[in-house]
């Protein structure tokens, strides 16, 4: 067996790590930091006190690793929802923990939804960036809107008419965030 066969894959995957633009490694970077920080943030006893635990350590860190070399990848959902699941399985949340995990969760998304749309050798230009911020401060403004009335009415019992009132707000969301045509 040639030594060619070997070290021919491993080359042209270092060939292609080296195609992809700095702009790139950034948003990846950046997304990979902060669901890291929400990991850490929705488990801080530890990342391997017991089975559970590490089931969602892994499951977190192998969709990480899968969403780095692919951004575009559909198993990068399976990082936010193991750690959504474990802090709904969470007895006692404080309102400042969950408001730290939901922003990382945001910025993590936002990264590597940026990343998803453009090209791994494409570089964004300055109106892009300012483009992006603007949408996500639209997106935090509204968050934050909605974690204030959530605070609000948390003591308030209501019933389940309240579930369509919260979909048309997702419905509102979206419909806000989406991108015009000109």
């Amino acid at each position: 067996m040639r030594l060619g066969a070997f070290i021919d894959p491993i080359a042209e995957f270092l060939l292609g790590l080296r195609r992809v633009s700095a702009t790139h490694w950034l948003l990846r970077l950046v997304g990979i930091a902060a669901m890291l920080l929400a990991l850490v943030g929705t488990l801080p006893s530890g990342l391997f006190v017991h089975i559970g635990t590490g089931i969602i350590t892994l499951a977190v860190t192998g969709s990480l690793l899968v969403q780095a070399l692919r951004p575009d990848s559909d198993v990068g959902l399976l990082a936010p929802a193991a750690i959504i699941l474990a802090l709904a399985g969470q007895g006692d949340l404080s309102l400042l923990r969950a408001a730290g995990v939901g922003l990382a969760l945001l910025l993590s998304h936002v990264a590597f939804a940026l990343a998803a749309t453009l090209p791994a050798h494409g570089v964004f230009e300055r109106s892009a960036w300012i483009l992006g911020g603007r949408g996500l401060l639209l997106v935090l403004a509204v968050s934050v809107l909605a974690g204030l009335l959530v605070v609000a009415l948390s003591g308030v019992h209501v019933g389940s008419w309240m579930l369509v009132i919260g979909i048309l707000g997702a419905i509102g969301l979206f419909v806000t965030v989406m991108p015009r045509s000109t």
